[in-house]
């Protein structure tokens, strides 16, 4: 058995040149003819425990997956229904602060490997602020995400782009590779991020 989804940003019309089709094979046994590099690949049991977590990635496919091949002709995803609530915001917003602080301190402390932590900060406000949206009811998968919640990442977007450059280096090997200029933008511009975090989890707290 096996179901076939396509999401991510071509299921948001989100489309540029970093873009790629993210594509989610649910399977009942192990399929070795998948490449894994293509696939986000999940037994059915594994998908129906992250739907009953409310986890976020369960979420994000419950509300943009879109089939595109079934096994059988059921569309396995619409009838496992909706996630669960989403509850583990808490845990998230300190598990994405601290990557984002210790990957900042790393690039400061001019270790190697500036773009794989550039692509770690990235991936930290990323997904804070996704965790953010849901918790608050109003779910933003985009890549943009800290830019689009309220309050915004007080951050240029062209310094933004700089992180999610590093993010498509270090994942995919796409893109113009980062400059000591570049690097020391996001330095620079980093000091709004922790207060910026702070300021989510105090209106999480009050609800």
């Amino acid at each position: 058995m096996m179901h076939i989804y396509a999401f991510g940003s071509v299921c948001r019309g989100e489309v540029d040149n970093g873009s790629d089709v993210d594509l989610l094979a649910c399977v009942d046994e192990a399929a070795p003819e998948l490449d894994h590099r293509k696939y986000s690949i999940y037994r059915y049991p594994r998908l129906r425990a992250l739907w009953a977590e409310g986890n976020p990635f369960a979420w994000h496919l419950h509300l943009e997956a879109r089939l595109i091949f079934s096994g059988d002709g059921s569309d396995f995803l619409r009838e496992i229904g909706a996630p669960q609530p989403y509850v583990a915001v808490e845990s998230d917003y300190a598990k994405f602060q601290d990557l984002f602080m210790q990957s900042w301190d790393e690039l400061e402390r001019g270790a190697n490997s500036a773009t794989f932590h550039l692509s770690c900060m990235f991936l930290a406000l990323r997904n804070f602020a996704t965790c953010h949206s849901l918790a608050q009811g109003q779910p933003i998968f985009s890549r943009r995400s800290p830019l689009l919640v309220v309050p915004r990442l007080p951050m240029s977007a062209e310094v933004f782009s700089t992180l999610t450059r590093a993010r498509l280096l270090s994942t995919r090997g796409h893109g113009d590779r980062l400059t000591v200029e570049d690097i020391r933008a996001v330095l620079k511009a980093a000091a709004v991020v922790p207060p910026w975090m702070n300021t989510l989890r105090s209106l999480h707290e009050r609800i």
